[in-house]
Order: structure tokens, then sequence, then C-alpha cells
């Protein structure tokens, strides 16, 4: 009587045990609340159109420069040289808003998780060309570029990134996630071409 007895509340502990157990693996497994209200990834490759909840983007092409040369602030005022902390990567893109006007950020994500914000407007200060801070309207598509400045070191293994708004990706939202080809070969045909001032003038004559 007493063994069965004994026997009866070794299993009942083992099992409990057990329970307990499996109620700490499946908490420690469980997304935290920065995972749970992440943006959604939504992947793409180059040439290819990649929807996200409001805004369409095609990255066409990549091109690597040391400076570029622009026109002056002014009419008459002389051309300028606008060099890169780093280098210069620049992304021709294609984008569109879908549903209201608005604009697209970019950012360029390294193999080891750093990011790099595009650079602002005014970094080239290209009006028509550079699409950082452009307001996009709906059922007018712009063609453009968004311009990196980054160390040379950081290119292999990067990731483009596209989301809705000027500040840092919404919960919840749109996070588009491009894979340009950066592998070794790809990168240096880039710098082998990267020219060490790229003519970017409207104006020849200045």
């Amino acid at each position: 009587m007493s063994t069965r007895k004994l026997t009866f509340s070794w299993s009942l502990a083992i099992s409990t045990l057990c329970a307990l157990a499996l109620i700490v693996v499946l908490r420690k497994h469980q997304p935290s609340y920065e995972e749970k209200v992440a943006p959604i990834s939504v992947q793409g490759r180059m040439g290819e159109p990649v929807q996200g909840r409001n805004f369409s983007v095609t990255a066409r092409k990549l091109r690597l420069a040391q400076a570029y040369r622009i026109d002056g602030k002014n009419t008459d005022d002389p051309s300028r040289v606008v060099r890169a902390d780093g280098i210069w990567l620049s992304v021709l893109v294609e984008a569109a808003a879908l549903q209201q006007p608005g604009f697209i950020s970019a950012q360029l994500r390294t193999r080891d998780g750093r990011t790099y914000t595009a650079s602002e407007s005014d970094r080239p200060a290209l009006k028509g060309v550079n699409l950082s801070e452009t307001q996009l309207l709906v059922g007018f598509p712009a063609t453009g570029a968004f311009f990196f400045d980054v160390p040379p070191d950081v290119l292999e293994g990067a990731t483009l990134l596209f989301h809705w708004g000027l500040n840092a990706p919404q919960s919840l939202d749109s996070l588009v996630e491009i894979d340009p080809g950066l592998d070794k070969a790809t990168v240096a045909q880039l710098k082998e071409k990267a020219v060490p001032d790229l003519d970017m003038r409207t104006r020849t004559d200045r």
C-alpha cells in the first residue's frame, strides 16, 4: 500500500517538472515585444518592383564614386565638388506612392547589422535626381537615386532597405529588403569602375 503511494508521488513530481520545463522553453522562444511590433520584411531583388504597404520601389543600378561635381548654388557660381568621407554608393531607383502622397527613405544594412541612412537632399544637391526627402504623389512615379556615404569595406554582403516616411520604419509597417548582389567580385568591379570625380552638372560651362 505504501509502495504504490510513493510511486504515484514520484510520477506526479516528474510530470510536474516536465510541464514546468516545457513552459520555460516555450516562454524562452516566444518573440519579444520589439519583435512582435517590428516592421514587416518584404523581400525583393534588383530590377524587380517590390511593393510595400503604400509604396513600390525598383532598384535598378549601383555605382561608386569618390566625389560628385555638381552645379554651383547660383547660376553664375562655379561648379562644386562633393566628396565622400568614405565612398559614394548611388542606387538608381524607380519609386511610387500607391495610396497617399509621402516620402520613401532608404538605408544600407551591412553584413554585421550596421545601418547607413541615405544622405539628405542637399548632399549631393541634385534636384530631380536625389530622392531623399522628395515627396511622391500618387500616380506620378519618380526616377532618381539614393546616395550613401559609406566606408569602402562595408559594401560586401550589404542589403538595401526602403521604408515609408522620413523617420525610422514604423511598427508593423513594410520594410522592403533588396539584395543588391554585392559579393566580393561585384564590389571589386564597382570599385574598379569608380571615378574620382563624377560629373553630374547640368551646366557644363562652369
